[in-house]
């Protein structure tokens, strides 16, 4: 009877984990599916848990600053970086507008027309799967964001795009995905390449000698305007027809909190 007994129980743990381990492959197969329909209900929810998570974080830096007497010097701190990221967007804009008069072969001065000012936006949650994905972010449409638009960071460099748009958030896919492509063109000597997203980098493969220098940026071809990245290497073996070039993208899921999108 003991023998039958624990027959039955082995037979009923496996029975368990079976049941487990089908449910867990379900949930992975139709995960998509389920995020798309899913994400209207929870983002109430996702939102409330981006704001909570932000508290965190700045509650204990108050805390310090409090502590030590330097809260005012802390404050001044947040302030200058702020200023110094503003300061490094206008400037890459006004080096994006000096190239396309170069491009143009035009040095007539025209009317500068005048642009908003960048939407503001911070991470609210990111894809626990791939790190190099997805991204949610604290701005929907009714604060302008539209579908397609290019999320950048500090220096006009791109690092996402708009894929699905919400009531106060955004979701964005990031550049360097694995296998999403985007044509770029390199600052010097405007070589097109075609780069293919690594997850933290692009790669995109030349012909042999073709003049790519290690530091220069490469632009997006489609919106001069926007960095893509900057060359980190170029894998020059001289018994192949084809090099390949490394681009490392501006977007990094550790250091990165803030983002801009133009309205």
């Amino acid at each position: 009877m003991t023998y039958l007994s624990g027959k039955s129980q082995k037979r009923r743990s496996f029975i368990r984990y079976l049941l487990y381990v089908s449910v867990f492959l379900l949930i992975i197969i139709f995960w998509p599916v389920v995020k798309k329909y899913s994400y209207k209900v929870l983002e109430p929810v996702i939102v409330r848990l981006g704001v909570t998570k932000q508290s965190f974080v700045i509650f204990p830096e108050f805390f310090r600053t409090y502590v030590t007497s330097h809260q005012t010097l802390a404050l001044q701190k947040k302030v200058l970086e702020s200023k110094v990221e503003q300061l490094e967007n206008e400037l890459a804009e006004k080096d994006a507008t000096l190239r396309e008069k170069i491009l143009q072969n035009s040095l007539v001065v025209s009317a500068t027309t005048s642009r908003l000012a960048p939407l503001v936006m911070y991470p609210l949650m990111q894809d626990i799967t791939k790190l190099y994905s997805t991204i949610i972010l604290s701005k929907g449409y009714k604060d302008g964001v539209d579908i397609g638009d290019i999320v950048y960071v500090r220096g006009n460099q791109a690092a996402c795009i708009v894929k699905e748009v919400y009531t106060s958030s955004s979701l964005c896919l990031v550049l360097t995905s694995s296998g999403l492509i985007n044509e770029g063109v390199t600052s010097s000597s405007s070589i097109t390449l075609s780069l293919v997203g690594r997850g933290e980098y692009y790669i995109a493969d030349v012909t042999r000698d073709t003049p790519v220098t290690v530091g220069e940026i490469v632009y997006m071809r489609s919106n001069p305007r926007v960095v893509l990245g900057t060359v980190k290497s170029v894998a020059n073996n001289n018994q192949d027809t084809s090099w390949h070039v490394f681009v490392e993208g501006a977007y990094n899921p550790v250091t990165t909190s803030i983002f801009y999108v133009q309205p």
